[in-house]
């Protein structure tokens, strides 16, 4: 019975055994089924579609079979047959297979990206990646707009400046995606601007993207290595915005000033990575110095620069031959340049640098609505629609300018510097000084000294011209130089004066300038600054303080943004020596020709001389009002003077006295001193000054009534008499750099 029972339960477990297997094998199978949104390679969706064979075919031909059909992530841009034979047809081809290899590995993979990008990424790429929040997704939306593709050009043969052959590498194109969030950054309409370059397009984007000069006719077609975009138009290859230029002859003037600056920069990753394959141990990027790098590809040669590379592009307003050769007859000329050949590099490095915007690529609406500026702070100012020539480039934008007015820089209160050759070196301190810049807007005037090439080396400075370019330079102890910028600062601020007032050719004047506690002064017609003014009082002093000024003009126009003047010194107007103070003077004089020989004598006589100091001076700046040598005189004759009895002054100048009370006549001279300690003091006194009438504390303590009446300045010491600035020196202050003086008419 038991052996019958076994036996009928045996069939039963190989049934239940047999389901059991029958439904494992069934799990299994639906485990590994393929999920349905696989599609295939994108190679098999495209041959499925049926409408991109002549596509397929150059994808082929080009050698990119293998990445389209599986081995490698990508996203595709695939234009249709009706669109591709439009484009063979327009080049001249009656076939795929008629285009050169190597220009058509460039055509075709212009149409394939790099990465696989759905359409949310492509309308609006973050360098984050899936890291960013919905916050960072929202600053500069869609303006990573540049997606790397598989077009590249061969390596070319480069000759350096100093005749050297490279092999210049080329690094794989960007194309650029225009989506509706990119123009919604800037503010901009889209299709106003898109079309503006791309004519024979139709913008699509408003729901997501243009790419290149093509309309997406379908999005985000998924397959199994990435996403399809078809296209209603073929991606022509972009250039850079260098070849672009190249290849227009109109442009060659402009095209050969800005290639005047090539660099070609080895690279070592690339000499690495590709110089066996090509043949070459050395590899180059071609680069333009200081001017944007219009020639690479890449702003950047790190593919992990995600950021950079996806958004930094540059923008060329070129300006035509016919443009150049106007604008040189109608400024340059008139500066004593006789061919556009001559003129100084500097100044054309300036002037390209007007035409040069290194932060974006810019379109139409921007340049009108003034939102980009040069690296000057001035803005482009041209009207877009009258340009013939532009094109997007690899790398930006490309504008062709056929007439161009006077740009800001040149035509602000430096335009001397600019325009005249005699003025050359002083635009090499302009430069030197990194003070050029703060001459450009019209929003301040200025009034300013040009000094011509005679007055700067006058000056022991000269313009040298080197194999790498031309410097300003000084003799110096061990030799020749380089002018250091705080020299050239101080030149250059000497030489202005806030304010585009100008200058009087009648009546007397006092204009402080850029530089704190210099001046100006004007005497009918004629001008001079104070450390030549101050040579006055040295008694064997003959030579001319005031010297003949010249207003220059824009070709009879005024500047911008103030006046320029030549002036006919012999040599340039600087600020006092550091080591030649006042207080330094006033101590060492024993010469009874200096008019404040008698007032040194006293401090002599009040142990106040200590050296070649002053006590109590070397705190700061100060100001002193010192009664002329004829005023000390009759004060000493009257017994005026505290804590001095009986005083003479001898006929070499020096005081003897009966008797001295040295701290009483220390306390009295102190109060001919104003100092900063006291003070606030800007600025040295004079009629019309920035000091005020007002009353002050002198280094004695003592209280000084300062009173500036129009034409005239007067003191008073507590309540004793007023006494009068002498009329001698035109009420123009002997400045220093530690401190200023009047000459007085009487003691205090």
């Amino acid at each position: 019975m038991k052996n019958r029972l076994y036996v009928m339960k045996m069939p039963c477990l190989l049934i239940v055994s047999v389901m059991v297997l029958l439904s494992c094998e069934n799990k299994m199978l639906e485990h590994y089924e393929e999920p349905a949104w696989l599609k295939g390679s994108t190679w098999d969706v495209l041959m499925e579609k049926g409408n991109y064979s002549i596509f397929l075919e150059g994808i082929e031909l080009a050698g990119f079979k293998p990445i389209v059909g599986g081995k490698s992530i990508l996203t595709i841009m695939a234009p249709t047959n009706d669109a591709f034979s439009g484009y063979l047809s327009s080049k001249g081809y009656s076939q795929i297979g008629d285009i050169d290899k190597d220009e058509l590995r460039k055509l075709i993979g212009f149409h394939l990206l790099y990465y696989s990008y759905n359409k949310n990424k492509m309308v609006n790429f973050r360098p984050e990646g899936d890291l960013a929040t919905d916050e960072d997704k929202n600053i500069n939306a869609g303006l990573y707009y540049k997606f790397r593709t598989r077009s590249s050009n061969k390596v070319s043969i480069e000759v350096t400046s100093e005749g050297k052959q490279v092999t210049v590498y080329h690094l794989e194109r960007f194309a650029p995606v225009f989506s509706h969030r990119f123009f919604n950054s800037k503010g901009i309409d889209a299709k106003t601007n898109y079309e503006y370059f791309y004519p024979e397009s139709q913008w699509k984007g408003d729901d997501g993207f243009n790419v290149s000069n093509a309309s997406v006719e379908e999005y985000e077609i998924r397959a199994d290595n990435g996403f399809i975009y078809t296209i209603d138009q073929v991606l022509d290859p972009l250039e850079t915005i260098y070849t672009e230029m190249k290849e227009r002859e109109n442009y060659s003037l402009f095209f050969d000033l800005y290639d005047s600056y090539s660099t070609f920069e080895y690279d070592q990753t690339l000499s690495s990575d590709y110089g066996e394959t090509i043949g070459v141990d050395s590899l180059y990027l071609h680069k333009h110095g200081a001017l944007p790098p219009i020639a690479m590809e890449w702003p950047v040669t790190s593919f992990q620069d995600i950021s950079a590379l996806s958004s930094q592009s540059y923008s060329i307003f070129a300006l035509s031959n016919n443009a150049l050769n106007d604008f040189f007859n109608r400024y340059w000329k008139i500066g004593d340049y006789t061919t556009l050949n001559e003129v100084d590099p500097l100044v054309m490095r300036y002037m390209i640098g007007q035409y040069v915007y290194g932060g974006s690529i810019v379109f139409p609406e921007e340049i009108v609505n003034r939102k980009v500026m040069n690296a000057y702070g001035t803005y482009f100012d041209f009207d877009p629609m009258s340009i013939a020539d532009k094109e997007i480039c690899i790398n930006g934008s490309f504008y062709g300018l056929d007439h161009i007015d006077t740009p800001p820089l040149f035509a602000s209160v430096v335009g001397p510097a600019f325009r005249d050759k005699v003025n050359t070196p002083y635009l090499y301190a302009l430069e030197g000084s990194t003070l050029l810049n703060s001459f450009v807007s019209s929003d301040v005037s200025f009034t300013m000294l040009i000094p011509s090439e005679a007055q700067i080396n006058s000056a022991e400075m000269y313009l040298m011209s080197y194999t790498t370019g031309k410097v300003l330079q000084e003799i110096t102890e061990d030799g020749m130089g380089e002018v250091s910028a705080g020299k050239l600062q101080s030149m250059v601020n000497m030489h202005t004066v806030y304010g585009g007032m100008g200058l009087s050719s009648a009546g007397k004047k006092v204009l402080a300038t850029q530089l704190p506690f210099n001046y100006w002064y004007i005497k009918d017609g004629m001008i001079t600054n104070n450390a030549l003014f101050n040579r006055i009082i040295e008694p064997d002093f003959n030579g001319t303080l005031f010297v003949p000024f010249q207003e220059i003009t824009n070709n009879g126009a005024p500047w911008s943004n103030g006046k320029a003047y030549s002036y006919g010194s012999g040599e340039v107007f600087f600020e006092e020596e550091a080591s030649d103070g006042l207080a330094y003077r006033i101590a060492v004089t024993n010469d009874a020709r200096y008019p404040f020989n008698s007032f040194s004598q006293l401090l002599k006589k009040a142990n106040m001389v200590v050296g070649t100091n002053i006590m109590g001076l070397s705190m700061g700046r100060f100001i002193a009002f010192i009664p002329t040598n004829e005023a000390i005189k009759v004060a000493l004759a009257d017994n005026l003077i505290p804590g001095i009895t009986n005083g003479t002054i001898a006929s070499d100048g020096s005081i003897s006295a009966e008797s001295i009370d040295v701290g009483m006549l220390q306390n009295y001279l102190f109060s001919y001193f104003l100092r900063s300690p006291e003070n606030v003091i800007t600025t040295y006194p004079y009629p019309g000054s920035a000091m005020q009438s007002g009353v002050y504390k002198t280094a004695s303590g003592r209280s000084l009534k300062y009173s500036d009446k129009g034409n005239t300045i007067s003191v008073q010491l507590d309540d004793r008499q007023e006494v009068n600035v002498t009329s001698s020196y035109d009420y123009f202050p002997f400045a220093y750099n530690d401190g200023g003086f009047h000459l007085i008419e009487a003691i205090l």
